[in-house]
């Protein structure tokens, strides 16, 4: 065996700088195609590995971004993941996903575990619960980050998520349009920053000329399925916490033989296209929102703002046939 191949000698075999290799290892710069496939090449033909542990300790900084989410089986959190490593990769990052399950003592140990590991920045959905201490926290570390899809109330910072109030008047004047003259909202966290929002731009829209109905529950199928039981009786629409809420209702309603209202979700994920009846939701665009939370955080690491800048992505009522009025055959 012979010494230890260093990138020094794999810019010469390639025939350019070693700043030039520097950069390709590291997925930075403006590099031609030619020129990266060059350097790959000869990274194979001399056994190179690139070193990124000891990169990380000469910069203090590596290409990793630390992503917190609660339940990356939620079909929103993972769409909203999808968007967000595809604008990471694009930037030369890498995210390192994991998941708190909504516990602030997991969030603490894993943002901890993420600190040590010298991430470049953190996108990080808030537990219920989480405080202005996060923030202090972030800080007082010197980490880079955004929040994602819930807001801290006491303290204004870095954050990118839906227009959550806009989204639950969208969704209540769709159904009032429809004739509906009765309304609940199933599903959510009673504590939950979006679930209050939505709420209340329900309350805004049917003023009037709906009586709302407010029932809190799990964010899941079962949730859904869940509140639905407390209904004693149906409403003429409902409108739900999130898609995976919705179709937990329609399996309830449908096992207990009961009238089906007509009922809009929220989120807009994929799936809801695929349920019979197709789902009415307003979609909070999540490959959007994640590909947003990618873009504030890289144009942090670049350009430091101390300012706090929020970006709210506006929903979109997408019409499908769960508030169709023309009868259908109730499905088993």
């Amino acid at each position: 065996m012979g010494s230890r191949i260093t990138l020094k000698d794999v810019a010469a075999r390639a025939g350019v700088s070693r700043a030039t290799a520097s950069l390709v290892v590291r997925g930075a710069g403006r590099v031609s195609e030619a020129t990266r496939k060059r350097v790959f090449d000869t990274m194979d033909e001399l056994g190179y590995v690139y070193h990124r542990g000891a990169a990380a300790l000469r910069s203090q900084r590596t290409d990793v971004v630390g992503v917190l989410v609660t339940d990356i089986s939620n079909p929103f959190f993972a769409e909203m993941t999808l968007g967000l490593e595809a604008e990471l990769d694009t930037r030369g990052f890498v995210s390192l996903l994991t998941n708190t399950l909504d516990d602030p003592r997991r969030q603490d140990h894993l943002l901890t575990a993420l600190r040590e590991h010298q991430v470049a920045g953190l996108v990080v959905v808030p537990t219920q619960g989480t405080d202005a201490g996060l923030i202090d926290k972030l800080e007082a570390w010197g980490v880079t980050y955004v929040l994602a899809t819930r807001y801290l109330e006491d303290r204004t910072t870095h954050y990118v998520g839906p227009d959550d109030v806009h989204g639950g008047e969208l969704a209540a004047a769709h159904l009032i349009e429809r004739g509906c003259r009765t309304l609940a909202y199933l599903g959510g966290p009673a504590r939950a920053v979006a679930r209050r929002d939505r709420v209340r731009g329900v309350r805004a829209a049917a003023e009037g000329k709906a009586e709302v109905l407010d029932l809190p529950g799990e964010t899941s199928g079962r949730g859904g399925r869940e509140v639905a039981r407390q209904l004693t009786e149906v409403p003429d629409g409902v409108i739900c916490h999130s898609d995976v809420v919705a179709f937990g209702v329609y399996r309830e309603l449908r096992d207990r033989g009961a009238r089906e209202p007509l009922v809009v979700g929220f989120d807009g994920v994929a799936e809801g296209e695929l349920w019979e009846p197709p789902l009415t939701s307003v979609s909070a665009h999540p490959r959007e929102l994640g590909r947003q939370a990618a873009e504030l955080l890289t144009r942090q690491l670049t350009e430091r703002s101390a300012a706090p800048e929020v970006v709210l992505i506006e929903p979109e009522l997408v019409v499908r046939r769960s508030t169709d009025t023309t009868p259908r055959q109730r499905a088993s």
